[in-house]
């Protein structure tokens, strides 16, 4: 109803009363008492309005923040759902494998979904820093020297990439001096497998992807942008590749057993590969215009063959990653090449593949457990640093150590050994004229270093003659190895991973004809 008139119906009909005669004074005071009751009713009704008015911005304001309330408690469950399928198609794996594979690629769901490993779903979850989708890359970035800091930087981004925190991921190298081809190969296989995971998710709506972009930035260091630019990110998801006159690049190499699991075709797969790489490695010294000895030839393709096919042995989610780079040096009037090389698969440990009840090779593991008696008689296990995993780890690098059915490779078990052997006939025993040469396994908290500071040594067993690698100066298995070669580290690697990196000096080499 409309205020205004009907005060004005009311007035008029109040005025329309009948009056009768009466004097001029009655009518002054009937006048006077009509228009104090008309401000009277006038102010009542503004009053009124007022406190209809306050009311009805006050609904309104209410309305909106429950409104938006509601919006904001919407958008937290929308998140968590997402979050809840995702956790729901990782803890699929074992029971419908196929099907999760549809979503998440078969190595970041096992990295997500190993219990043991640093990047199960779980943990990455927790802690992820508010930097707007800043991470920076360690200073030195190896996570064989420097696991603490390499592991938790690449935590941190995996987390922050499947929980999509953030709209933009920008990796920062601004502080990185030292970037090891391991750590920064690994980083990129699950960069890899992130994207491929969100290209699978983008045609379903409920699954779209809020990360946008994931960017390289403040790359300064010169040895830093030439690894990153001949064999690193901008190269495997961008195909983006400088061209640098002293790095010859080996892109990296997937191999998919799940293609063909035939034993011979592995092996033959294996062949061809240890081919090209023998090869890359013979055209990159002409650069040099040398070529390998034909003894350090043979030494190269034992130590390449050999952890590729221990690589393809003892990979759970059948896929093998290879991948390295030669580097021609010049300074202090020496002209000699590096080269880096990287192997590595996820799945079982070294020492998970033989504590696993159904490892084909009882007799082995029988031999490993007795050992592992010994070293519990004698307290190595006490000792922080050494545990059993350690123990077993080495004991499988032995002369005739495989897990591998012996019927199913006659030949397999002395091939770790031959390519430590390999690596050492090229490294050579001075330390004075080649410091630099390294070999590294880490497989999962076992960490192995061989920088020939410790050789191989030769005994017998049962009269029979056997070479041991065994980081001691007693050259017996049985004595506990040398805690600064062979080692029980806190961060979990979720399969193994070989890395090298080989100096060819003068004595290795002989002019190109």
């Amino acid at each position: 109803m409309n205020t205004s008139r009907d005060a004005d119906w009311r007035i008029r009909q109040f005025c329309s009363i009948p009056t009768l005669s009466v004097s001029s004074i009655q009518v002054l005071a009937l006048r006077k008492a009509a228009g104090t009751l008309i401000a009277t009713l006038k102010n009542d009704l503004i009053l009124k309005n007022r406190k209809y008015i306050v009311f009805n911005v006050s609904e309104k304001r209410f309305r909106r923040r429950f409104r938006t309330k509601e919006k904001l408690k919407n958008l937290r469950r929308r998140r968590y759902l997402e979050f809840v399928n995702l956790k729901k198609l990782i803890d699929s794996v074992e029971a419908n494998e196929q099907r999760s594979d549809k979503f998440i690629p078969v190595n970041l769901s096992y990295l997500l979904s190993c219990e043991n490993s640093d990047f199960h779903i779980d943990k990455i979850t927790k802690n992820i820093p508010n930097n707007n989708g800043n991470f920076k890359v360690p200073k030195d970035f190896s996570i064989v020297d420097f696991p603490k800091e390499s592991f938790k930087f690449i935590k941190e981004v995996l987390g922050a990439l499947i929980t999509q925190k953030y709209p933009i991921v920008n990796i920062d190298y601004s502080e990185c001096i030292r970037l090891d081809l391991g750590a920064q190969v690994f980083f990129d296989i699950i960069l890899k497998d992130v994207i491929k995971f969100f290209k699978r998710c983008e045609p379903y709506k409920k699954l779209r992807p809020k990360v946008k972009e994931i960017n390289g930035i403040n790359v300064r260091d010169k040895n830093v942008q030439k690894l990153l630019f001949s064999v690193g990110s901008p190269v495997i998801h961008t195909n983006k590749q400088f061209n640098f006159t002293d790095i010859i690049s080996y892109k990296l190499c997937i191999h998919d057993r799940e293609v063909n699991g035939d034993p011979i075709k592995i092996r033959e797969q294996k062949d061809l590969d240890t081919t090209k790489l023998v090869d890359y490695v013979i055209d990159s010294l002409k650069t040099l215009n040398r070529t390998l000895t034909p003894d350090r030839l043979d030494d190269l393709s034992t130590v390449i063959g050999e952890i590729l096919i221990n690589a393809e042995e003892h990979s759970t989610t059948k896929h093998r990653f290879s991948i390295g780079y030669f580097h021609e040096i010049n300074e202090d009037g020496k002209h000699y090449g590096v080269f880096r090389l990287t192997i590595l698969n996820f799945g079982k440990t070294i020492y998970e593949k033989f504590k696993d009840p159904d490892c084909p090779n009882k007799d082995v593991v029988d031999k490993m457990r007795a050992l592992s008696e010994q070293y519990t008689k004698k307290k190595f296990f006490i000792i922080k640093g050494f545990e059993e995993e350690t123990l077993w780890t080495l004991y499988a690098l032995q002369d005739g150590v495989t897990s591998v059915a012996p019927d199913r490779y006659l030949k397999r078990g002395n091939g770790s050994i031959q390519f430590i052997e390999s690596f050492f006939n090229i490294k050579g025993n001075n330390k004075a004229v080649d410091d630099f040469s390294t070999l590294a396994i880490l497989s999962g908290n076992t960490s192995i270093i061989f920088d020939g500071t410790y050789n191989i040594t030769n005994g017998h067993v049962d009269g029979e003659p056997y070479k041991f690698m065994t980081f001691n100066d007693s050259g017996l298995i049985e004595d506990k190895p040398d805690p600064n070669f062979v080692k029980f580290v806190d961060h979990y690697f979720p399969g193994t991973i070989i890395s090298a990196r080989i100096m060819f000096n003068e004595d290795d080499l002989t002019i190109e004809t």
